[in-house]
């Protein structure tokens, strides 16, 4: 069993993401899972991604907050309880909407097969 407590998790960064706090919780250097891995987003006021894709599919899974999430040609507010899943090389960006903090959870799977 592997357990990360939060104060533990360790803190990343990653190119295109503005005003935003994120630790890896899970998978990578943390735990042994495999092509999947975890993380804590803390998006601060006017915190933001660029628009961007990736092959890897993403799970977000909103903790607290409000976001703004865009995909292609549809935006959504999405809160607490919501969830996006963004298939890969899908083009995605987000953004905090409501002028407060927000949290939400990723969940990165790096070889997704659709089926």
């Amino acid at each position: 069993m592997y357990i990360t407590k939060a104060e533990n998790a360790q803190e990343y960064q990653a190119p295109g993401h503005h005003k935003m706090q994120m630790h890896r919780i899970q998978g990578k250097d943390v735990s042994p899972l495999d092509n999947v891995w975890s993380a804590r987003l803390t998006l601060e006021p006017g915190g933001f991604v660029e628009p961007t894709a990736s092959p890897a599919a993403k799970l977000y899974l909103v903790e607290s907050g409000e976001i703004e999430f865009t995909g292609g040609s549809h935006t959504a507010i999405i809160k607490k309880g919501d969830s996006v899943f963004v298939l890969p090389n899908e083009s995605r960006t987000f953004k905090e909407h409501s002028g407060g903090t927000a949290v939400m959870y990723l969940v990165m799977l790096e070889n997704y097969q659709a089926s």
